[in-house]
């Protein structure tokens, strides 16, 4: 995106017209290059910077058909179509003509709309778009007056076949099936939802130690549900137009990462003790204070707001917009590693707990929410590891409805275990906060 900001302004110094180079800024800061009905423009300038423009990806099977229609043909005017293993290739070329003579397609711009079939092949593969004219390898032309760079406004439509053989389905082979799943899992969101609330109300109007940490984990499965909602939303748009809803999909990737920043402060405040006081505390929440002070705790909150940076950079990254693509981005990858860092740094502190609590069913409670973290933390890592085996299709399915599923797997088991937990930690709080005597008579502990 940042290349592409400075070609146009580029151009903003090369032309007088200002107001059309303000024009281009915007078609490029709103241009959707994931969807598959893509809009944008083709830029001299751009295509230089990147060696050719990239414009999208797509997974084609069978007889899929591509669709362009422009308002200009420009000079020389091309697309360069690359299978993803040879646009790896050639992504590592920084010489512009080997680069795009590793295309195994390339489609003349010559009118302003085109139709053009894509080669099959017996499994689905990756494609990626490239838009380049006669200016793109040369660099210090076009040559004003006489030569002109290219800005071309372009709306391309690409179909893969539906059941029936025909070339009207928008998603790609990478996101086949995500809506049903999706509507999947947003009804057993309601379904579990319904069975739990009551006893989740009873629970959380009588208080208690378990009170805070239950709101955090259903702020952050609310979150998350919701989320699944609103990508509903945004696939079934998409089905229709292959455009769906960019503003809707950035708002469920914010839901996402608050539901992730929740999940992990509760965490924190289960392995750190807080939120487990004496149930009868009326300062329970100055407990942040102290823990706030613990050097474990100052290095969890850090990495915490590192894996929400990287989640932004990751996302600026890909266009995709994608919640679950580790494995197309450097960020990507820090990403779960840091996952995995988090998840060895609260299994050293659970073990340090679990180690100095003398009642056994403390210790099975921790024990057992160890498990749960350890889940929740490397469900992304090791299904991102798993899927290496995969084709890269597959991978972002894989990905998306195995992260989905473990973290919603983990919420409910959590949800179990504190709801059966809350009545002992109740008494447990309230027994210890009172005082202790010794009647020497008798020998034996009275409470006062």
């Amino acid at each position: 995106m940042a290349l592409r900001l400075c070609a146009v302004f580029k151009s903003i110094g090369k032309n007088s017209q200002s107001y059309y180079a303000l024009f281009l800024v915007i078609q490029v800061l709103t241009s959707h290059t994931e969807a598959k009905t893509v809009n944008g423009v083709f830029n001299t300038f751009t295509a230089q910077a990147e060696h050719g423009q990239y414009i999208t990806s797509f997974a084609f099977h069978g007889n899929a058909l591509f669709n362009f229609t422009v308002n200009s043909t420009g000079t020389g005017s091309k697309l360069y179509l690359f299978l993803s293993e040879d646009w790896k290739k050639a992504v590592g070329d920084t010489n512009c003509y080997r680069r795009l003579n590793k295309a195994i397609t390339i489609i003349k711009i010559n009118s302003t709309t085109g139709l053009q079939t894509i080669s099959h092949y017996d499994y689905p593969r990756i494609w990626h778009i490239v838009f380049a004219d006669f200016f793109t390898c040369e660099p210090g032309r076009p040559k004003p007056p006489k030569e002109e760079p290219s800005f071309i406004q372009y709306t391309l439509q690409i179909f893969n076949p539906d059941s029936l053989g025909n070339p009207t389905e928008h998603f790609s082979d990478q996101e086949t099936g995500l809506l049903k799943f999706y509507q999947l899992l947003a009804l057993i969101y309601f379904v579990v939802a319904c069975v739990v609330a009551p006893q989740l109300w009873d629970t959380l109007s009588k208080g208690g130690p378990m009170q805070l940490v239950i709101q955090l984990l259903t702020i952050s499965m609310t979150l998350q549900a919701v989320a699944a909602f609103i990508v509903i939303v945004h696939l079934y748009r998409y089905s229709k137009d292959g455009i769906g809803s960019p503003l809707i999909e950035i708002l469920s990737e914010f839901l996402d990462m608050l539901s992730q920043f929740t999940m992990l402060f509760m965490l924190l405040s289960v392995s750190l003790g807080w939120s487990l006081a004496s149930a009868h505390s009326v300062c329970r929440y100055s407990h942040l204070r102290t823990i706030s002070k613990k050097t474990s705790a100052r290095v969890v909150f850090i990495l915490g707001i590192m894996q929400s940076l990287l989640f932004m950079w990751e996302q600026n990254q890909d266009e995709s917009r994608r919640l679950y693509h580790a494995q197309r981005s450097y960020p990507g990858i820090a990403l779960v590693v840091l996952r995995i860092l988090l998840a060895g740094m609260f299994a050293i502190k659970l073990k340090e707990v679990i180690a100095s609590e003398r009642s056994s069913l403390k210790r099975k409670f921790y024990s057992s929410f160890t498990k749960l973290c350890m889940m929740w933390f490397l469900c992304y890592p090791s299904i991102f590891l798993s899927t290496l085996m995969f084709s890269e299709y597959l991978q972002y399915k894989i990905i998306t409805m195995g992260v989905l599923i473990c973290q919603s797997v983990a919420g409910v088991l959590l949800y179990r275990l504190f709801l059966s937990r809350s009545l002992f930690w109740e008494v447990s709080a309230l027994s210890s906060s009172l005082p202790l005597c010794f009647d020497h008579r008798i020998n034996l502990k009275l409470y006062s």
